[in-house]
């Protein structure tokens, strides 16, 4: 078992993003609840921070590309997404939750791979 020398994050939609969601002109959207969409969420890897005040802080500053991309995930039409995606907005869409202690239970040495638009 070895540290990783990173904090994580974990992004869990709040009733607000599913009211949202659920306000979406997709057909496609089956019924859902709020304990289904928290079941598997995203899942950042930060840097390591002495209070989780500065993790949100880091995520604050890169908020915009998360919301757009968790957004963009759940629906297919951009035109779909709300208007004026601010901070405020994304915190009321999402909870953080900040874990300080990361571990990798594999000898195998991590790989790092470029998500699309980064």
């Amino acid at each position: 078992m070895y540290f990783v020398d990173r904090s994580v994050v974990v992004l869990k939609p709040t009733q607000d993003f599913l009211d949202w969601l659920n306000q979406t002109n997709s057909d496609d959207m089956p019924d859902l609840t709020l304990n289904q969409i928290r079941s598997n969420c995203t899942t950042f890897l930060i840097p390591q921070f002495d209070e989780p005040e500065q993790a949100v802080a880091y995520i604050s500053e890169r908020y915009q590309a998360i919301f757009d991309a968790e957004l963009s995930g759940w629906v297919g039409d951009d035109n779909e997404l709300p208007p004026n995606r601010d901070f405020e907005m994304f915190m009321n869409f999402f909870e953080l939750e900040v874990h300080d202690t990361v571990l990798d239970l594999e000898e195998v040495d991590l790989h790092n791979s470029r998500v699309v638009g980064e």
